[in-house]
This record gives structure tokens, sequence and C-alpha cells, in this order.
């Protein structure tokens, strides 16, 4: 068995390798990233598989005509004060699940806070003495009437 004695060196790596290699990690990390954002919840709570209406200028000309009803009714005597408060609530709060699929028609105050809903919030708390009373509350149902129909007009 003839001994060979020549040494032979290891053979050098290119130096793209190691770039390759740091590219890799880059694209990992940024992968991950991206599947981070990409399904993280949103700032409001969505509702899933909900879609939209697809004529919300219909929407909002049939919840305007049935704020107009329901103040024409208390005008004409034939609804209470507390009864319109409660009516324009529901309406409002109806209109806003149309619009957005939330469950809002049994919502508290605090819970359309939660939701991020300020125009519904704001009209909701203006109902509430009016709804709550055992009178009606001080507050007129034309004013009330309007506070809906800003809601509806000014929703986006």
């Amino acid at each position: 068995m003839p001994a060979d004695t020549t040494f032979y060196a290891p053979i050098g790596y290119s130096a793209w390798w190691p770039l390759m290699g740091v590219a890799l990690l880059i694209l990992c990390a940024a992968a991950v990233a991206w599947i981070w954002v990409a399904t993280k919840p949103a700032g409001t709570i969505g509702v899933p598989n909900f879609v939209p209406p697809r004529h919300p200028q219909g929407v909002k000309a049939k919840y305007l005509a049935l704020i107009d009803g329901l103040q024409n009714q208390h005008d004409a005597g034939h609804l209470a004060t507390r009864a319109a408060h409660s009516e324009l609530s529901l309406a409002v709060r109806t209109f806003v699940h149309e619009m957005t699929g939330l469950r809002t028609q049994r919502m508290t105050l605090t819970e359309l806070r939660e939701h991020r809903l300020p125009l519904a919030e704001e009209a909701v708390e203006l109902f509430y003495p009016g709804e709550f009373s055992r009178t009606g509350g001080d507050r007129l149902v034309s004013d009330s009437a309007q506070a809906a129909r800003n809601v509806v007009r000014e929703w986006r």
C-alpha cells in the first residue's frame, strides 16, 4: 500500500453562499411578518361573510321614510312619546345592522361604543331618556327623529 504524501487543501467556498443564506433568512422573516400583518384582527370587529347592501342609498331612503312615518304617527297622537323613542332607537339600530351586519338591535350603549359606531352611539344616547323614563322624558320626538335622520344621512 503505497502512501501518497501530497497534501490536498480543502476547496474554498464562493462568497455567494453566505450572501444567499442571509437573503434566505431575510425572505423567511419577511414571509412571517406578512402572515402576521395579514391575519391580525382589524381595528373594528368585523362580521365574517357579511355582504354590505348593494344599494346603500335605497336602504337609507327606506329608513328615512320609516323615521318620517314614526314622527308623523307621534304628531297625529297614535304613538306615545316613550314608544316613539323606542321605535326610533330600533330604527337606527336596525339601519346600522343592515349597513354593517353587526347585531346592533339589542346592543347596549356601551356595546355600541365598543364597536366604534359613533353616529349610532350618539343618537341612541339621546333616545335613552325618552325611552326609559316613565313619562317619556323631556326630549321632543321631533329632535330625536332629527338625530335619527342625521345617522342615516351621514352614514358612510
